[in-house]
């Protein structure tokens, strides 16, 4: 009679464990599930970016005026970065907007023209241009307005 009794409650335990050990899964794995991890972003969004900055910068560059001189260098040469920058913005597609980064030789790089905080992740674009022996280096900040990612 004793042995069954011992036999049962070993049992009784044995079963308190393993329902123990089921709630501590199951609660482990529901945290696990619910870790916030960001997306990175689509590497078609990326290319899409970085195509929409290298082709406003190659359109501001290669804009002239009358005299055939490039105006985006004339800008610079003249250390007129608002304008400069509002060209390179201005080059970008409807659904991108941006910021335009610029410094001359050794300066530290400071954001010119009309500036807004990215909403979400951005890819910035890089130039270096030899104006007047002078060395700047031009970063177009660029993001999806909207829904364009």
């Amino acid at each position: 009679m004793m042995e069954n009794k011992a036999k049962g409650e070993n049992a009784q335990v044995h079963m308190i464990e393993m329902i123990t050990l089921f709630w501590l899964f199951f609660l482990s794995a529901a945290f696990v599930i619910q870790l916030q991890v960001p997306d990175t972003n689509p590497i078609a969004s990326d290319a899409a970016l970085l195509l929409a900055a290298e082709d406003a910068h190659s359109l501001a560059s290669a804009e002239t005026d009358s005299n055939g001189t490039h105006i985006l260098s004339s800008h610079l040469a003249a250390e007129e970065r608002d304008e400069a920058c509002t060209i390179l913005i201005d080059s970008l597609p409807d659904t991108v907007t941006g910021n335009c980064w610029l410094a001359v030789n050794a300066e530290p790089m400071e954001r010119s023209g009309e500036g807004e905080i990215p909403p979400g992740q951005s890819l910035t674009v890089m130039h270096l241009h030899s104006i007047e022996g002078q060395i700047w280096t031009v970063g177009l900040q660029v993001w999806h307005i909207g829904s364009g990612a």
